[in-house]
């Protein structure tokens, strides 16, 4: 699991395929909130990040753009 000091608010958010999804808007725990243009926000388990934090400073994830919804978590409380 990534560990969240490596995300900064406003990085952007790329899908295993290369999409991009939107940009990290909060991050709490083990889960950010993920801002996504003309969609509401959703919040996505640290799991499913391959890197982030990284020279470019985007945030890299596992799965492709169709199937994001499986990292898809509540809002923490």
């Amino acid at each position: 699991m990534v560990t969240t000091s490596r995300f900064e608010i406003g990085s952007i958010v790329i899908s295993g395929d290369g999409k991009k999804l939107g940009t990290v808007k909060e991050v709490m725990g083990d889960r950010f909130k993920l801002e996504r243009r003309l969609m509401p926000d959703m919040w996505l388990a640290n799991e499913y990040v391959d890197n982030a934090g990284s020279a470019d400073g985007m945030v890299q994830m596992v799965l492709p753009k169709q199937g994001i919804g499986a990292a898809r978590v509540d809002a923490p409380r």
